[in-house]
């Protein structure tokens, strides 16, 4: 484990992030088992969570929820239900409109799933120790400042994009 200065600057703060960054996008590349037959990669698992907590949810809600597209967010719950952790419910009222809930395996895989949290969370604590008010403030603005800017460089990223396309078919 590194040794970090007490107060690192702005610039090594961003350091620490990116390194978390590569380590969770490390860990989205090796499937886990969560309980059930198939190990889940972390945005399949977490797709799980993201409906099981939210009862009244589709789609559009559950890409807003894991900061995705809807479209993005489809193909994950596709494959969810194809593997028999996710149900598509057609509303009654709006037939077009479909909910999602967890199989029973899908629970399993949920359940397992908030354990690990749990434990992961309490690993953190043990190293950071209780947090006051303030400083869960501080921490909550430094995630919305890094969260904020990687939006606004996403959409800066598709538009480029769109008018380098654009360009290319005129040619």
């Amino acid at each position: 484990m590194l040794m970090r200065r007490a107060q690192p600057t702005m610039p090594e703060l961003y350091e620490m992030w990116m390194r978390v960054w590569s380590k969770m996008n490390a860990m989205e590349n090796s499937p886990r088992f969560f309980g059930v037959e198939t190990p889940l990669f972390l945005s399949e698992i977490h797709t799980i969570q993201a409906i099981g907590k939210t009862p009244e949810n589709n789609v559009k809600i559950i890409a807003e929820i894991m900061g995705v597209t809807p479209s993005a967010a489809s193909q994950v719950i596709t494959k969810l239900t194809k593997r028999g952790l996710v149900r598509k419910i057609r509303e009654v009222r709006n037939q077009r409109e479909v909910s999602l809930e967890l199989t029973d395996q899908g629970r399993i895989a949920y359940d397992n799933h908030e354990e690990i949290h749990a434990q992961t969370f309490a690993r953190i604590v043990k190293r950071i120790g209780t947090l006051s008010e303030d400083e869960r403030a501080t921490v909550g603005r430094v995630f919305f400042a890094f969260e904020s800017v990687y939006d606004e460089l996403i959409e800066e990223c598709m538009q480029i994009t769109a008018r380098k396309t654009a360009s290319l078919m005129e040619a």
